[in-house]
């Protein structure tokens, strides 16, 4: 009788926890939207400053990815191609790429990721991917609640892959978020948001 008691208290301690757990991961999540978006100064491929201050006046989709990845980031990137393509490429529009690769997402292989996709991020400047300092990055990957891990892996042609929360934010042209989600997104859903934001 005892020990059946004490193996459900102890199932109950674990229970709390976890709960307490699952609790503040939705605290967390649910506190960014409403929030200023945090600033940073990050670089696009080409050198170019781009700062949260400097893209306001245009509505933000925002995603991490990394120039290597061919695993979740070809996929995102397509789903988010398809969405531009759907509202007719609006010019207030900006899809923005944060790296979470800062040590291997040069310039070029900024640009060339893009290219992958048939987008010409040196015309259409409304796609832009950025890296910079790893304590900048730092910053913003800890605001948005997001992790990344480089796991080594020859059987694939990079020879790695970064496991890294796959979080996508909608920021209005004011820098206020709007709107957090991961790569699961209803298209639908995102352009109805988008649009309720002009």
């Amino acid at each position: 009788m005892r020990r059946e008691r004490s193996q459900r208290l102890k199932l109950s301690s674990a229970t709390k926890r976890l709960i307490a757990v699952l609790l503040a991961g939705i605290i967390i999540y649910a506190c960014a939207s409403g929030r200023k978006a945090p600033d940073f100064n990050l670089n696009i491929w080409d050198g170019e400053p781009v700062t949260q201050e400097g893209l306001k006046g245009r509505t933000v989709v925002l995603v991490f990815s990394y120039a290597y990845c061919s695993l979740r980031c070809p996929v995102v990137t397509a789903r988010l191609f398809a969405l531009d393509e759907a509202m007719e490429t609006p010019k207030d529009v900006v899809y923005f790429h944060i790296s979470v690769d800062p040590d291997n997402d040069t310039p070029e292989r900024m640009k060339k990721y893009f290219s992958l996709y048939r987008l010409d991020a040196e015309k259409d400047r409304r796609w832009m991917f950025v890296s910079g300092a790893k304590d900048e990055l730092l910053k913003i990957w800890k605001f948005y609640g997001v992790t990344s891990k480089r796991i080594e892996d020859k059987n694939i042609p990079e020879g790695y892959y970064i496991e890294y929360s796959p979080k996508m934010v909608i920021i209005d042209k004011k820098g206020i978020i709007r709107h957090e989600t991961d790569y699961n997104f209803s298209e639908k859903d995102i352009i109805k948001k988008i649009k309720g934001l002009s």
